[in-house]
């Protein structure tokens, strides 16, 4: 491994020709490889190429069209879903939510979900990070993370004492709120909420403005932040439309690994391989290269290298009810920021200790199926969206057949845990409440879905079963720990593998009370910091 040097200085924001999507150029051997350019990867190799004299190579599946309106405008992020912009994934039918297929969209381009999702920055709260260090992950708790987020950052405000100034991302409080967003926090309000003017304090709790990763009005992406000044950089390259198949092993020794190129299979070897690819697609890396449990990789003909029965278990993800959809008297205006502008953090019952309830209100009316049919979206309207960010299911990830291109088993199992199915109804309650508070209730004409303020709990449990989809925050299918079913250590190395790491969400062993860029992002800082240390 080369040694550490100096930041390099600034470098070209262009895209140089020999830099980016050219396999002609590639060396047999890096020092690192990093799978994956969405977010994660785009922090690793960052700071690798700044901090030392590494050669690093990330292998992105997706393309690099940073381009698109719908990246770059706030207010059109959500034309990225079910664009070519997105893996199109999704989720399993279950019984607990009706039987119906969810769909869980994940970026394929550079910059990951960090180019194509909502830009709300979310970091959760304090007992979400000592819980993680409590289960055996010392260096995770939050007083040792606060710095990671800080580095991050390029808050709009300067750095306090939360926030830090002069980071890659920019970071801004919502302020030119929509009629909807603004009513929202007067409706949250009387409710009984108190204002919260910063959502990314220890313990967030109240409602108001959403902190949104933009700078001077457009996405401040992890691609734009981290990986674009440097793609000019001698020692990085980068190759899109890039697949990876499988790793290479020697012994327990990951020595590099096996992608397709333009319909070429290519191999390349690396001191270290860095797995950056997701929550789904790392998992399935892993079980392609013989990494998991035994059973699971006899099921699919994989001869078995290292056991590993956590792989592709553990996975969470926070359920929303996208469900509550309200026409206006007239029209609202069009909609800014990132259609959403404006949230809450609460409590599903009051003795808890944190929120673990997070709502927003969205600009745009959206009836999804199988209410669609019977119940149209209005020319004007808008909706409200509880969330549960401290959901209690479990799920997993498995391959259904050994094709690393083949189709994967996604089950998040919502609402399997009778726990979630109370704290989300209490969500829905909720908002039913705050949609009757009077700000509100000067836009409502009427209600569209439901059609009415539900009195009884079980219609309620009804209605949500058939409006819950994911929040798109899955996490935790390569959990870091100590324990049998933990897939990696502390410093994020594969359990009984050398020479392969992994810097994604996946690592998350309980996922966080919030949206999950802002800690991914966290993660790969933290990660970064490891490797450049040698730990």
């Amino acid at each position: 491994m080369t040694s550490p040097t100096a930041n390099q200085g600034p470098l070209d924001n262009s895209f140089p020709p020999g830099q980016l999507n050219q396999a002609a150029g590639l060396l047999a051997r890096y020092d690192y490889v990093v799978v994956g350019g969405g977010s994660a990867g785009c922090v690793v190799a960052r700071r690798l190429i700044d901090q030392t004299n590494a050669t690093v190579l990330v292998l992105e599946a997706g393309g690099a069209d940073t381009a698109a309106a719908s990246i770059a405008n706030p207010a059109q992020w959500f034309q990225n879903i079910d664009s070519p912009l997105d893996y199109r994934y999704v989720n399993e039918p279950s019984p607990h939510t009706n039987n119906r297929p969810i769909g869980a969209p994940r970026g394929k381009v550079l910059g990951g979900s960090g180019s194509i999702n909502a830009l709300v920055w979310s970091r959760g709260q304090r007992a979400d990070y000592d819980g993680w260090a409590a289960v055996g992950n010392p260096g995770w708790e939050y007083d040792a993370v606060l710095p990671r987020f800080q580095q991050i950052e390029d808050w709009e405000g300067g750095a306090t004492d939360f926030h830090g100034a002069g980071g890659p991302i920019g970071v801004a409080t919502a302020r030119n709120l929509h009629r909807v967003s603004a009513a929202f926090i007067e409706a949250g309000q009387s409710y009984g909420m108190p204002y919260l003017a910063d959502t990314n304090g220890p313990a967030p709790l109240g409602v108001g403005p959403m902190s949104t990763n933009t700078r001077n009005g457009r996405r401040s992406s992890p691609f734009d932040g981290y990986l674009r000044p440097v793609l000019g950089h001698p020692n990085l390259t980068v190759l899109t439309g890039a697949q990876v198949v499988k790793l290479a092993l020697e012994g327990t020794r990951c020595v590099g690994l096996q992608f397709v190129h333009e319909h070429r299979r290519r191999t390349v070897a690396a001191s270290e391989v860095v797995l950056a690819a997701g929550a789904f697609d790392t998992p399935r890396l892993l079980l392609l290269s013989g990494i998991g449990a035994p059973a699971e990789l006899a099921r699919l003909g994989i001869p078995r290298l290292v056991d590993l029965p956590g792989v592709g278990q553990n996975l969470q993800d926070h359920p929303l009810v996208m469900g509550l959809c309200f026409e206006a008297h007239e029209p609202l205006g069009a909609p800014n920021e990132n259609l959403i502008a404006s949230t809450f953090y609460w409590k599903s019952q009051p003795g808890r200790p944190t929120a673990d309830l997070m709502a927003f209100p969205f600009q745009v009316p959206v009836v999804f199926p199988p209410l669609a049919a019977t119940h149209p979206a209005p020319e004007n309207g808008f909706n409200l969206a509880p969330a549960l960010v401290g959901p209690q299911s479990r799920g997993y990830v498995k391959m259904k057949t050994a094709r690393y291109d083949g189709p994967l088993e996604i089950q998040p199992n919502f609402l399997a845990d009778p726990a979630d199915l109370e704290a989300l109804t209490n969500a829905v309650e909720i908002c039913m409440e705050v949609a009757q508070q009077p700000a509100l209730q000067r836009l409502i004409k009427r209600w569209v879905t439901p059609t009415h303020a539900l009195r009884h709990r079980p219609a309620v449990q009804e209605f949500l079963r058939n409006t819950c989809i994911s929040y798109w925050h899955p996490v935790g299918t390569c959990a870091m720990g100590p324990g049998p079913t933990a897939v990696v250590s502390s410093t994020l190395q594969v359990h009984g593998v050398e020479g392969l790491r992994v810097v994604d969400a996946s690592v998350m062993p309980r996922i966080t009370a919030g949206n999950t860029q802002a800690p991914t992002l966290m993660i790969a800082e933290a990660a970064a910091a490891l490797m450049i240390a040698g730990k």
